[in-house]
Order: structure tokens, then sequence, then C-alpha cells
């Protein structure tokens, strides 16, 4: 493994971390904000940072010309991406527990799966279908018995926010295609955060102005989420993907699971039973099996065969 590949890989679990760190933050900061305030707040910080970033620092522009097709893309990335899934799982973090919250989130890899057999015609490998009933078993491992209705409640929301999300990866990968890569990840997810992102903030102003929000420490989460968990991941997760395959960085990123473990025990005085670790441990299991490729454990993580 070469240098450069072990320095992204570390720069990888850094993100990830500090991603898991926020999920537990923002859980701490919805007990005094309410979750659409925090949602919409956070990606108008998001959009000013991303934005900064982008046409500021990078003196990236948006080209001119660009047809009907992409332009409908960046609006379909946008609007599920940061419209619908922001919110959606913010709402659902104020109804579960985090560590819960971030085991369902991790699933989005198995409804891409699922949707790219129509949306990209592309048909699943005996490896990936075993990887998925090995994550469906561990999920109901998991839960045991039937969650109250507010988990449940939080459940279908997370169910919505990842099928905008499972939507999203698979439109940008057809985005890829119609624009053979030659449009900017940056100005990519610039521009459909500030179409999806914007059409939040203005619902947020419209229904939910002024926002209630108070305390030195719930503006300091509202900024990290804005600009660590929105701006600096986005960025920093296109710069790593020139460097790691995306399955390699699909597996890592399910490891946000255990950090926000990890950080919700002692924090936020979360506990974790013998099933759900067993549940969790099962659905890293199935999302590994997921990203073999060509029938060959030896493809994970760029292994060839001798």
């Amino acid at each position: 493994m070469t240098n450069q590949r072990i320095i992204a890989i570390l720069q990888t679990l850094t993100i990830l971390v500090f991603m898991s760190l926020g999920t537990v933050l923002i859980k701490l900061a919805l007990s005094d904000v309410p979750p659409f305030t925090f949602a919409w707040l956070s990606v108008a910080v998001g959009m000013v940072g991303l934005s900064i970033y982008t046409f500021a620092i990078r003196k990236e522009r948006i080209p001119t010309g660009l047809p009907r097709t992409v332009w409908m893309y960046l609006f379909a990335i946008g609007f599920f991406n940061f419209f619908v899934a922001r919110s959606t799982l913010t709402l659902s973090l104020d109804l579960l527990e985090a560590t819960t919250n971030t085991y369902l989130v991790n699933f989005v890899g198995f409804v891409t799966m699922g949707m790219s057999i129509f949306i990209l015609k592309e048909s699943p490998t005996i490896f990936q279908i075993l990887g998925a009933a090995v994550a469906l078993v561990g999920l109901r491992v998991f839960f045991l018995e039937i969650p109250p209705p507010s988990e449940l409640r939080g459940g279908l929301l997370i169910l919505v926010g990842i099928l905008g999300v499972a939507y999203t990866n698979n439109i940008t990968r057809k985005l890829a295609i119609v624009t053979k890569n030659q449009l900017s990840n940056s100005i990519i997810s610039t521009v459909a955060l500030l179409i999806g992102g914007g059409m939040l903030v203005l619902v947020g102003i419209l229904f939910d102005w002024p926002p209630q929000i108070s305390g030195l420490a719930n503006f300091a989460t509202l900024f990290y989420a804005g600009l660590v968990m929105i701006a600096f991941s986005m960025t920093v997760w296109n710069y790593i993907l020139r460097t790691l395959r995306s399955y390699e960085a699909s597996i890592l990123g399910a490891s946000t699971v255990i950090w926000t473990a990890l950080l919700a025990i002692p924090i936020l005085g979360e506990t974790l039973t013998g099933n759900e670790i067993v549940g969790i441990v099962l659905m890293l299991v199935g999302l590994a099996l997921v990203q073999v490729r060509r029938g060959q454990l030896s493809d994970l993580f760029g292994r060839k065969r001798p």
C-alpha cells in the first residue's frame, strides 16, 4: 500500500470521527433547539462556507451553456440530498439515540445498490445479494422487539432520508456519465447545495422565523454542523475519492457507527446491548460483502490476486 493511500485512509477516518462527533453534539443541541430549526440554519451556514471555498478560494465558476439535462440532475441532487435528506435525518436524530440513528443511516449503501438495478441497469453480484441478506439479519438482531412509536417515527424519517441520499448517489453517477466527468466535483456539490439548501432555508425563513436558538454551545454546534459536517466534509470527501476507490470509501464510511457509539457512550450516556453489537457487526460484514465486485474477497481494498 502506497504512502498516498495510507494518508487518504487516515484522512478518511479523521473526517469520519469528526462527523460522528458532530452527530453526538447535534443530539445534545436538539434538547434545546427544534430539529427543523437546526436543520435549515446548519444548511445555511454550510452554503456560505462551501460557496466561499468554491468561488472565492478555488475561484471556480459555473460553466456557461450547461444542457437542461445537467441542470435537472443538479436540481434532483440538491432537492433529495439537501432539502429532503438533511431535514428528515435531523428530525430522526431527535427521536432516536445517536448510535441507532447512525446504524440505520448506514443502510443507505444497500438502498443505493437496489436503486442502481433500475436507474443504472446494474445487476448485483452474488456477494452483493449475500451482503444485503446478512445486513437484514443484523437489522432483525439489532431490534429484537418492535420499537416504541417515537422510534418507529424516527425510523420512518430515516427511510425517507436514505431513499433521498440513495437516489442522489445514483443520479450523481448518471451526471458523471452525461458530462464525461468534465464538471468539477466542487461545482456539483456547491450548486446542488445552493439549490436544495436554498429551498430548505426559504421554507425555514417563511415558517420558522425568528429561529429559536440560544446558548453559546448550541451556536458552536450549529457552525460545526454547517462548516465541518457539510462544507468541509464534502470538500475533503471529493479529494479523498481521487485516491481511494468508491467502495473502499464506503467500507470506511460504515465505521461511523463505531465512532458514534464510542463517543455517545461517555458524552450522551448511551449504552449498547449485546444484540445491538451483534447487529452492528453483521451490518458491517454485509457492507463489506456488497463492495465485492468480481466475486473475490481479495478485491477489497485493492489487494490483487497473485
